[in-house]
């Protein structure tokens, strides 16, 4: 079993696409209380620690560019 430090999604685009999608469902609202939200939504979806923040982060920098 791989250790949770070291874990990394073998599908990092597809964590993205869950996380974009989230994001548009959300609507106007604090981009700070994101991850709670996410985090409930991929709850028992993906194992391991993951930095859920840094995802949210990177998707929110995508958007902003387009």
């Amino acid at each position: 079993m791989a250790e949770k430090k070291s874990w990394k999604p073998d599908e990092e685009e597809a964590l993205k696409a869950l996380i974009r999608d989230t994001v548009k469902h959300a609507g106007s609202i604090d981009p700070a209380t994101l991850p709670s939200k996410i985090r409930e939504k991929i709850k028992g979806r993906v194992t391991g620690d993951i930095d859920i923040e840094t995802y949210v982060k990177q998707v929110l920098a995508e958007q902003r560019k387009k």
